[in-house]
Order: structure tokens, then C-alpha cells, then sequence
């Protein structure tokens, strides 16, 4: 029996609905599947065996992508990520196929009016939207799509990579966040909260800052001009090289998709702190397996850090039901189980 061929389209910058869709990428070949990656406009990464197709201006992307269409005649095709969806149904409608395609959708991201109109359209190029949270659903449905189509499948980590990671002892409480240095991120707001700790509690904290951006600069700077030099410090790496240094995880952000590095941090048994948005209301119950804070407000965080710090509250509480919350809902396992299903019962 011919092995049922599957296209799997992400824009080729590192990400992680890049990440996710490798995953499942893998776990479709192993399970017999004939998958095909293909990464738009470029291959900004190290992993081999993947097709480009170029988008200088975006109809050389449609068409090249139609004509493969044309070639392979897939089974199946799954993209994921704004605004690739838009370009591929495009490519899809101009190749006059008659393939099923899953819209995977990441993140609530901000549709224009066009594109917004655009997605309408190419409903009827869509057979099934999957949303990584509840959050990502209720969004997309509000741009006028068929919500009967909408389903949830939760991105999953693979948990034992991230609970066997060793705990290194260390003499000065400290916090971590990793994230992406952009405006959504806020990372200021947890800046000003250590330094809240620092000079008006008399607190000796450290904060490592993880991750890469526009906004680094304006971080360093305020950390420069304050004076924190000594106590907030800027890296870049893998978070399971974070880790062992921290105390604490805090995700200090506007929106999320899902707010997957949340997860991890639970999985690697270590008290989460996330603003209080809808998203964050999915993964945490406060005060059962993490601590919610309102949105740009730093000195509830730095009251939320204290109570981790002097134990005001019962830590090993929220730590045990963060890691059991990761291991009935977020597992990598449960994630690709969903998509096979899934996947299954459309080809």
C-alpha cells in the first residue's frame, strides 16, 4: 500500500511552530506516513532534507507551491503560522486540487482587514483549524471562519527532558524568564519588580534574562541606568541550561499563544508566575499549581516573589501540582496521539 503523502508547510525561521511541526513531522514518518517539510521563503536552520520555496513577493511563493501541488498531489497538507496559512490556501485554490488541508494556528495574532477578509475566504480551502489553546480558538473564530471547523490540540513537551535536569545549589534566590525581547514579552515590568525587591525590601535577588530581540537594548539600558548591573544578567541559550540556576519562573507577557516555556518550567518542578491573562488561565489555577499577577503591575510580582522566596506560601504545593497539570494535559505524547487521530480520520 502506497504511503499516504503528506505536505507539512512552516515559515523557515526558528520558532516554535517551527519546532512543533518537526515533531510532528517525525512522528507522522514513523508512523508510515510520506512527509514532505517544507519551509517558506528560506531555511534558517540547520535540519537537511527540506524544500524551500522562495517568497520574494509572494506570488512566487503561490505559484511555486501550486505547481508542487500539481507534481506530488498530496493526501494532505498542514501549515502552520501566520501568515503562511493565507499564501498556501492561495497556492491550494490556484493548483484546482482537491486536497484537505489543516490550519494549524499558534498564537492570537493581529489580522489586518485584508487578511482578515482573506481568511474568510479561503474557508472553504480549510478542512479543519487546529488552535494550540482555547485562547488561539476564540480569537480565530472571531474572523469569521466556520467555528464548526475549530478544534484544540494543546502543544505538548516532552516531559522527562525538562524534570531530569539536575538542580545546582546556589546562595542568592534567583528568577528566570525566557522569552523572545520584544514588546509583547514585557520584560521590564519584571525588571522593576527585582528592583522593587532590591531597594525598597532590602531583598538580595538575582534575575537571568534568556533570549534574544528588539527590545534587549532597551532592557540593558534601563538595567544600566538603575544601577542592577550586579543583580539582573542577560544570556542566550537553551532553557535547560537555565534550569539549574533558578528558583523561580516568571513569564511576564501581554498574550500568549500558550505560553508553552510555562509548561516546561512546570515539568522541570520549579514555581511558576504568570500574568494574569486568559491564556495563563488555562495552564494555572492560582495559588494551586502557580501564581497569577495582574499585567503590568510590578509590584504585585514582587509581592508574588516574596512569597516564593520566604515561603510564605506552601512551595512544594504549587510545584507537585504544576508538574502533575504538565503531565495530564501538555505531554509531547498526548499531543501527537490528537494529530494522528486526527489525521487518520480525514486521509
Amino acid at each position: 500500500m502506497t504511503a499516504k503523502k503528506i505536505f507539512n508547510i512552516v515559515s523557515g525561521n526558528p520558532s516554535g511552530a517551527l519546532n512543533v511541526s518537526m515533531t510532528i513531522s517525525n512522528f507522522l514518518k514513523n508512523n508510515g506516513y510520506n512527509v514532505i517539510n517544507i519551509f517558506r521563503k528560506y531555511n534558517n536552520t540547520s535540519l537537511e532534507n527540506i524544500t524551500v520555496i522562495k517568497d520574494k513577493f509572494i506570488l512566487d511563493y503561490i505559484l511555486s507551491l501550486s505547481k508542487l501541488i500539481r507534481a506530488f498531489q498530496p493526501d494532505l497538507i498542514m501549515v502552520h503560522g501566520y501568515s503562511t496559512h493565507i499564501w498556501t490556501k492561495f497556492a491550494l485554490a490556484h493548483s484546482k486540487m482537491d486536497v484537505k488541508l489543516i490550519h494549524i494556528e499558534h498564537n492570537t495574532e493581529k489580522y489586518t482587514i485584508l487578511r482578515r477578509y482573506l481568511t474568510k475566504y479561503l474557508d472553504k480551502y480549510t478542512t479543519k483549524y487546529i488552535c494550540v489553546s482555547q485562547t488561539v480558538a476564540e480569537h480565530l473564530k472571531k474572523q469569521y471562519i466556520n467555528k464548526n471547523k475549530v478544534s484544540v490540540i494543546y502543544n505538548g513537551i516532552e516531559i522527562k527532558k525538562f524534570s531530569e535536569v539536575p538542580k545546582k545549589t546556589h546562595d542568592i534566590f534567583t528568577i528566570g524568564m525566557v522569552a523572545r525581547f520584544a514588546k509583547q514579552k514585557d520584560h521590564l515590568t519584571l525588571i522593576k519588580a527585582v528592583e522593587y525587591l532590591i531597594k525598597n525590601h532590602n531583598e538580595t535577588v538575582n534575575l537571568i534574562l534568556m533570549g534574544t530581540g528588539k527590545t534587549k537594548s532597551k532592557c540593558e539600558n534601563y538595567v544600566n541606568k538603575h544601577d542592577l548591573n550586579n543583580n539582573v544578567f542577560f544570556t542566550t541559550g537553551k532553557f535547560t541550561d537555565l534550569i539549574p540556576q533558578i528558583d523561580t519562573f516568571v513569564l511576564s507577557t501581554h498574550y500568549e499563544g500558550q505560553g508553552l516555556v510555562a509548561c516546561e518550567a512546570m515539568a522541570s518542578k520549579c514555581p511558576v508566575l504568570f500574568t494574569d491573562i486568559s491564556v495563563a488561565r488555562e495552564l494555572i489555577t492560582d495559588n494551586y499549581n502557580g501564581l497569577l499577577f495582574p499585567p503590568e503591575d510590578y509590584k504585585s510580582l514582587a509581592h508574588c516573589l516574596l512569597q516564593i522566596k520566604h515561603k510564605k506560601i506552601d512551595v512544594d504545593f504549587l510545584i507537585n501540582n504544576g508538574y502533575n497539570t504538565v503531565c495530564q494535559k501538555f505531554a509531547e505524547s498526548q499531543m501527537l496521539q490528537s494529530y494522528l487521530v486526527l489525521i487518520q480520520n480525514l486521509i
